[in-house]
């Protein structure tokens, strides 16, 4: 199974194995500890949520065993903990994002390793190095799916599989073939329809529930002996014939012989998001508020016309001019650029009903027109740029364009602004207040001979 042999997935699965023998760098751990720090404090928020609540009446009829799920007393299988951790990360839409592969990689990949690690009490290293693997199959195999895939599939739910069964197989210490049949039946039963957003229903957060689940199920089965497609991929029947007509094979594979050395780990190119909205809204969000510092705070009441540029996939995903509840406003640009302009912010307590029903909030809405700008649109899904223009009553136009919002590599979000923005996702949920302590237990993480048990012992209330 040698970089120019096999299938795609033989050729990955032996270098991510490869690679991970070979011992990960600390920079690449210290990445992988920003996004389990994220993820964590995303699900925690995600337990004070309606759809949490479900998720964690899911879990609670459910069998114990050796894994443990956030708010719940007692543990679970690996597979309902990776299910229900997976799921609440996803819920208020803060977890990170890839621009290249369009995927969630953290609610994903970091609840299906953090399940098996528990359940098979592997070090705190070993975790990390299993979250770097997971990141880099995910992100790989969501890159090399084109841009339509991503018209009528959530990447996350049909690419994150790969990511969630790469960690499990490596903290299950599968060899190549084994670790080829993991991520071929993880990727075979993958499915994740973007028609929910249609209703703003609550299926996404299923789709990264299932996405961390399912990697773990097919990479335990695999070490029993279940086989699963080489070409899950690239085949007749596979991923790109049934979901993608601009597939890029190549990008499964691209530096695969230089990882970890000549090629950066994929994990150094997520993107934390600051905002509680679609990632596809952050840009425009981003300049709207820079020009509300531009012009005051009576931006708002002031511009007679708000257009937003940017490109074709945002439009897409988040064109939704009279959202009517909390999840149809976190996909709308009009909702987060109004909301942006009106009071500066777009945060975890700003989609409730009374900004849902606020008349000026609405009357600003409904004065902000989208459209696609060629260049921009050019650029995605490499980039995921924005512009906003705003006409004044006076007569006179501002601009403000963002080519990076903020989060992204190019403007990152520094160790003070990580920390407060934990620190906000805990509020009022049963880990209030101890965000340095769990920031600092996360930091440790490659100092702790075994896992079990550590999702329970975190500083709490």
């Amino acid at each position: 199974m040698g970089d120019d042999h096999g299938s795609l997935t033989e050729r990955l699965a032996a270098a991510l194995n490869r690679a991970r023998a070979a011992g990960i760098d600390d920079a690449t751990r210290a990445a992988a500890k920003r996004f389990v720090l994220d993820t964590l404090a995303c699900a925690m928020a995600g337990t004070l949520t309606p759809p949490g609540r479900m998720l964690l009446a899911e879990g609670r009829r459910r069998g114990p065993g050796p894994a443990d799920v956030l708010a719940l007393d007692g543990g679970r299988d690996d597979e309902t903990a990776a299910q229900v951790n997976g799921g609440l990360a996803h819920i208020v839409e803060m977890d990170d994002l890839d621009r290249a592969s369009v995927v969630h990689p953290g609610c994903v990949v970091v609840p299906a390793a953090l399940a098996v690690a528990e359940a098979t009490g592997a070090s705190g290293t070993a975790f990390l190095d299993a979250v770097v693997v997971g990141y880099e199959a995910a992100l790989r195999v969501g890159e090399s799916v084109g841009r339509s895939h991503y018209a009528q599939f959530h990447n996350t739910a049909t690419c994150g599989p790969y990511g969630s069964a790469a960690a499990a197989a490596a903290l299950l210490g599968l060899d190549d073939e084994r670790t080829v049949w993991a991520l071929g039946n993880a990727g075979s039963i993958a499915g994740g329809l973007w028609q929910f957003n249609r209703d703003g229903a609550m299926t996404k957060h299923l789709h990264a529930g299932r996405a961390a689940a399912n990697g773990v199920l097919a990479a335990r089965l695999a070490a029993d002996g279940f086989t699963g497609a080489r070409e899950v991929l690239e085949g007749a029947q596979g991923l790109y014939a049934g979901t993608s007509t601009d597939a890029s094979p190549e990008r499964v594979t691209e530096g695969l012989d230089r990882l970890g050395g000549a090629t950066p780990w994929r994990i150094h190119g997520v993107s934390v998001k600051p905002h509680a909205s679609c990632r596809h809204t952050h840009p425009a969000v981003d300049a709207a508020l820079a020009l509300r510092r531009q012009l005051g705070d009576g931006v708002a009441a002031a511009a007679r016309a708000v257009t937003v540029e940017t490109y074709g996939a945002a439009l897409a995903v988040t064109d939704a001019p009279d959202p009517r509840n909390p999840y149809q406003a976190k996909f709308s640009l009009q909702y987060t650029v109004a909301q942006a302009l009106l009071h500066g912010r777009v945060g975890l307590t700003d989609f409730g009903p009374e900004r849902l029903d606020d008349p000026n909030l609405r009357a600003v809405m409904g004065r902000v027109g989208l459209c696609v700008d060629p260049e921009i649109d050019a650029r995605y899904p490499a980039g995921w740029g924005a512009r906003v223009r705003i006409g004044l009553a006076d007569g006179q136009e501002r601009t403000a364009q963002v080519d990076a919002p903020v989060g992204d590599p190019e403007a990152p979000v520094d160790e003070a602004a990580m920390r407060q923005k934990v620190a906000n996702l805990l509020l009022g949920t049963r880990w209030s207040g101890r965000a340095d302590a769990i920031a600092d237990e996360v930091d440790g993480l490659d100092r702790h001979g075994s896992m079990a048990g550590w999702l329970a012992g975190l500083p709490r209330v």
